[in-house]
């Protein structure tokens, strides 16, 4: 892959994670009751991890002289904003699986660039921290 391509993925990506819906929710703030605070926190802790990746990819696209583009959120994410926190919980789930599904593709076609695929493979990494912490937060959430 050229290195224009690798940087066009990679920025992709990079929109992916930054504009997904575990993001959204972060920002958003779903409806929730009091009680619910907690698992609210745990969101923007998801986030945060998220941000790592998001900022290591901005590092490598700016070293690369790539103009970043951060994308912009997907307008059906509006429709999320009144529904209640466990359904939210479960379509977050669901985003973050098409999410690795998708950094996991990218490693083969980035297989010629060493750098790019540390990047993604770290993304990975992160990302299914955040899978597995969403599985938990839900069945906590389901047994209290």
């Amino acid at each position: 892959m050229d290195p224009s391509a690798t940087n066009s993925l990679v920025n992709s990506l990079l929109i992916e994670i930054h504009r997904s819906l575990v993001q959204y929710g972060a920002e958003a703030s779903p409806w929730s009751s009091d009680a619910d605070s907690e698992l609210l926190d745990r969101i923007q802790d998801f986030a945060s991890k998220q941000d790592k990746s998001v900022a290591e990819m901005v590092d490598f696209l700016r070293s690369r002289k790539h103009i970043v583009d951060f994308g912009v959120y997907p307008p059906e994410y509006t429709s999320l904003h009144f529904v209640g926190l466990g359904y939210f919980l479960d379509r977050m789930k669901e985003s973050q699986e098409l999410l690795l599904n998708d950094l996991e593709s990218a490693v083969g076609q980035l297989a010629g660039d060493a750098e790019a695929v540390k990047l993604v493979e770290r993304a990975i990494e992160q990302n299914q921290i955040v899978l597995k912490s969403l599985g938990e937060v839900r069945l906590a959430a389901t047994t209290s």
